[in-house]
């Protein structure tokens, strides 16, 4: 893997952070963010937009855990998985 300059990096943060914050916004219409998915998705590696967007949805899960926001059965069958 070749490295990733300081200006990419910062580049693909910054837009995946408006990206997430567009989402946080528009939570009933994410379609209002579709061009900034399409940059993001344009400005990051793919395997950085699969990590990120893994971590968007664990944060939210936390967020909602820690309000007491998250369904018992979400919890059960996180429980349930088996572990890798």
């Amino acid at each position: 893997m070749s490295v990733i300059d300081k200006k990419y990096r910062e580049k693909c943060w910054s837009v995946r952070d408006d990206y997430w914050k567009c989402l946080d916004m528009n939570k009933e219409e994410k379609e209002k963010c579709l061009q900034l998915r399409q940059l993001f998705e344009s400005s990051c590696p793919a395997t950085w937009v699969v990590h990120f967007d893994q971590k968007h949805e664990y944060d939210i899960f936390k967020r909602q855990l820690a309000l007491g926001q998250v369904e018992t059965d979400k919890l059960k069958s996180i429980k349930q998985q088996p572990k890798s």
